[in-house]
């Protein structure tokens, strides 16, 4: 809970998501990865944060079919299908443009094929990232949610990424989800074109999370819960430290 205008408030807890539904100019549906946005919203509302879901377009989230069918039909994934509120909250998500990233304590980029096309160069998402940072508050992102941080920069014209130690999904973790050769860009590469440190667990596709100064990364979708962990951590702490 937080004093805003002398009144206790929830904290508030912004999910970005993509609203790309396609694989570049392929016929491969894609989208959101219903685990990594699932068990983020659940989280954040066990702990008691107000949850806005918030895509670059606004309205229906696209959700990755594969995300949804074994093996990746997990117990999260379908409490979220059958849940009438949140899903009505999915199909209704606001739009990035009407978002001012100040007004939330934390900020969760999710999971996700289709942000490597809508989101990393998107002006509101960058926009929105450099609201939250500037006010001192915390950025997380997670699997292909961290591409949408690459293009970022502070107000001395730096990316954020440079000297930070950082994770996402791998090359070798594109070739394990079929998209290798289909994405527009390598998110291990390109982290470290612009200076970041970068990191991955020891084995492909388990949780591995970093957290490096006001950002925390997480390698991919089943680190979901590990990166949100991370945040939380750090909105409590309210220290800008690395932790690996």
């Amino acid at each position: 809970m937080v004093r805003r205008n002398g009144r206790v408030e929830s904290q508030r807890i912004l999910l970005v998501c993509t609203s790309n539904p396609r694989l570049g100019d392929s016929d491969r549906e894609t989208g959101v990865w219903a685990e990594s946005l699932f068990a983020a919203y659940y989280f954040f509302q066990r702990k008691g944060y107000e949850v806005t879901l918030a895509s670059v377009k606004g309205g229906k989230l696209p959700i990755d079919p594969k995300s949804v069918v074994t093996p990746y039909l997990t117990t999260v994934v379908k409490k979220g299908l059958t849940d009438d509120f949140l899903m009505a909250r999915v199909n209704t998500t606001a739009c990035i443009v009407y978002i001012d990233g100040a007004e939330f304590d934390g900020i969760f980029i999710v999971d996700g094929l289709g942000i490597m096309w809508d989101g990393v160069y998107n002006s509101e998402i960058i926009r929105v990232v450099q609201e939250s940072l500037r006010s001192g508050k915390m950025v997380a992102a997670v699997g292909h949610g961290v591409a949408a941080l690459c293009n970022v920069s502070d107000d001395r014209g730096n990316f954020i990424v440079a000297g930070k130690q950082m994770t996402g999904t791998t090359d070798t973790e594109e070739e394990l989800l079929g998209a290798g050769g289909m994405v527009p860009f390598s998110i291990e590469a390109k982290l470290r074109k612009y200076g970041a440190i970068f990191r991955q667990g020891t084995s492909e596709m388990r949780p591995f999370a970093t957290r490096s100064g006001s950002i925390v990364t997480g390698q991919n979708y089943a680190s979901t819960l590990l990166t949100a962990e991370g945040l939380v951590e750090a909105m409590s702490l309210g220290v800008r430290m690395t932790i690996v």
